[in-house]
């Protein structure tokens, strides 16, 4: 319980921020105790290797978190939501200077593909749901996905004069997990993946 617990405060935190920082201090306390929550059956070598998978994937993903958003810092000089929109309404003059915003919020837009387990950012995640116990997939495969789908449509809020150039980008990686939850899901034999 107090492993969930913490998980859900590290949720409302993400949600009720209003910083990247604070972000991610609350979606690194959700993810540290869903590596655990994950790693749960410890007899089980598919447990630990499930757990170690989706921590060591998480931490790839959140050091690019954590790359755009120096990146930002950098440019900007302030990393809160209602700054970041009033400066990136702006356009920006110096096509470079463009250029490295547009792949800072990439940067932290994949760490949110990545925790929604989009395609291709989805591989860890059949890994992870068939190696932990079934109460533990059914907390990881829901609500940190409702949750991160809340502000990835924030984030999107926030960053709307990019994200315009790359609506291609969600439709692409939309029909990309279409198609391959229809055809790479038949081929599974195991319930959980």
């Amino acid at each position: 319980p107090i492993l969930i617990l913490s998980s859900v405060l590290g949720m409302m935190v993400m949600i009720s921020s209003n910083d990247l920082m604070v972000f991610y201090i609350g979606l690194e306390l959700q993810s540290l105790a869903l590596y655990v929550l994950a790693t749960f059956n410890r007899d089980q070598l598919k447990s630990s290797e499930a757990g170690l998978k989706y921590f060591i994937s998480g931490s790839v993903f959140s050091g690019l978190f954590l790359l755009g958003c120096s990146i930002l810092y950098g440019i900007f000089g302030s990393l809160n939501y209602y700054s970041l929109e009033l400066l990136l309404a702006v356009p920006l003059t110096n096509y470079s200077l463009h250029l490295i915003v547009v792949i800072s919020i990439l940067l932290i837009t994949s760490m949110l593909f990545f925790k929604l387990t989009i395609a291709p950012f989805h591989l860890w995640g059949p890994d992870v749901y068939e190696g932990a116990p079934i109460s533990s997939t059914i907390i990881l495969s829901t609500v940190p996905k409702l949750v991160l789908l809340t502000i990835l449509m924030r984030w999107m809020a926030v960053a709307y004069y990019i994200f315009i150039d790359f609506s291609f980008l969600f439709i692409f990686l939309g029909l990309l997990s279409i198609i391959f939850g229809i055809f790479f899901a038949n081929r599974q034999k195991r319930l959980k993946r």
